[in-house]
């Protein structure tokens, strides 16, 4: 094998296992920033010797040896330079299993999902909910700072300084794995949105070559069901999880078979996994019942209601716009105008979906794809072609990827033979 394609082979392994190996590291340092610097120490070593000896058969499990040796490496030198420390406590910086002995062992069991934890690690209390979610995205998910910054719609130089700033403050603070899960509620918030941002890349993502990545939709799907195993009376955490369920229910149906966007009319429902809405359906029942309502139950209602019009047709858009109204309360946030102004003008017409796309107040949503896209289609059933034509313009400007950019030149196509142009 040539030595840059195993370079490639290399990195594309340590790729694909830094999340999982950095969740095992952390469960022996219980510190994130400790097992980030062994994690790396051992992905040096990696790049040093395999594309000269070879990959080892077991890549993460290599990986994982290699830093938990490099962080008792530091441990012991630490407990050396520390003669002073309790016996105890320097006993148990030698070994992890002294330092569970001592400390909490049931903090160790009651996590069931190495990756959970690590999530609920990276959102600490220092950091606000925004920072702690891309923390979380990039560095355990592993997502790209751009992939990071178009899930928050900023650009990737403003994210990656935002993403410098919440490592050193992590790092200044310092930070364990999190005490028992009841005692982690503060930081339930930011794990939620990062699930939930974490679902979104891979249902419509910022991948130019797969607009739809079914790895990170599943890997969502399965941290919020550890969520909810640790948090079972959380009704935000059994919103979000029936929300991620009736979206993926319909994830077959969002590609045509040349591999082309289906937008939610023309998809063909028969296509769509009406036992997973079932069971998702049930989920946010329960959920609503605890009477404690939150923004992701409210946007799982919404997505039950598209799920249950047995056609675009028929679909109940004056309970989607008020249910809109009411998540703007909760998440006054460009995505949600946008779509309470569609579901307003598909329920009242669409000068009054305009309305609400005008007098947004402080909320830009100008580098929003799907502000442009909407206001192009909206203007286009009022006749007014060309201004029409100008919002498409900008949302092709806008475009998160090459699926998305073919829907609006489909768009343009459409709107110019209308024209007769």
């Amino acid at each position: 094998m040539a030595m840059e394609s195993m370079s490639e082979e290399v990195g594309d392994i340590l790729r694909r296992s830094y999340p999982r190996v950095l969740a095992r590291t952390m469960a022996l340092t219980r510190s994130l920033p400790d097992a980030e610097d062994a994690v790396q120490e051992a992905i040096v070593r990696a790049l040093e010797t395999w594309p000269d000896r070879g990959r080892p058969d077991s890549p993460e499990a290599w990986l994982v040896t290699v830093a938990r040796n490099a962080h008792r490496d530091r441990a012991r030198r630490a407990a050396r330079e520390d003669l002073h420390g309790e016996p105890l406590e320097v006993l148990a910086q030698m070994s992890p299993w002294a330092r569970v002995a001592v400390g909490e062992p049931e903090v160790v069991r009651a996590w069931k999902d190495d990756l959970l934890r690590l999530l609920f690690a990276c959102c600490h209390p220092a950091l606000d909910c925004g920072e702690s979610a891309a923390l979380a995205l990039s560095t355990i998910i592993g997502l790209s700072t751009r992939e990071v910054a178009a899930a928050f719609v900023v650009a990737p130089r403003t994210m990656e300084q935002r993403l410098t700033r919440a490592r050193q403050r992590l790092r200044a603070r310092g930070d364990g794995e999190g005490a028992a899960p009841e005692a982690s509620r503060d930081r339930l918030d930011a794990v939620l949105q990062t699930i939930a941002l974490l679902f979104n890349e891979g249902y419509w993502s910022t991948d130019e070559d797969h607009p739809i990545r079914a790895e990170l939709c599943r890997l969502a799907v399965g941290l919020g069901h550890s969520l909810l195993e640790v948090f079972p009376a959380e009704p935000e955490a059994a919103g979000l999880l029936a929300l991620m369920k009736l979206h993926d229910a319909r994830r077959s149906a969002r590609v045509d078979p040349g591999g082309s966007q289906m937008p939610l009319p023309e998809q063909d429902r028969t296509r769509w996994d009406h036992e997973a809405i079932a069971s998702a359906t049930a989920l946010l029942q329960q959920a609503l019942s605890a009477a404690k309502p939150g923004p992701f139950q409210i946007e799982a209602a919404i997505s039950s209601v598209h799920c249950r019009a047995s056609s675009a047709e028929s679909t109940d858009w004056p309970e989607i716009a008020a249910l809109y109204t009411l998540l703007e309360t909760f998440r006054p946030t460009p995505a949600v105008r946008v779509n309470r102004a569609f579901a307003v003008a598909r329920s009242e017409g669409p000068i009054e979906g305009l309305a609400l796309l005008d007098h947004a107040g402080e909320l830009d949503v100008r580098g929003y794809p799907y502000v442009h896209i909407v206001r192009g289609v909206l203007l286009e059933e009022l006749g007014r072609h060309a201004e029409a034509r100008h919002a498409l313009l900008l949302a092709h400007q806008h475009a998160r990827n090459a699926a998305e950019r073919a829907q609006i030149e489909s768009r343009l196509a459409t709107l110019a033979e209308s024209r007769g142009t």
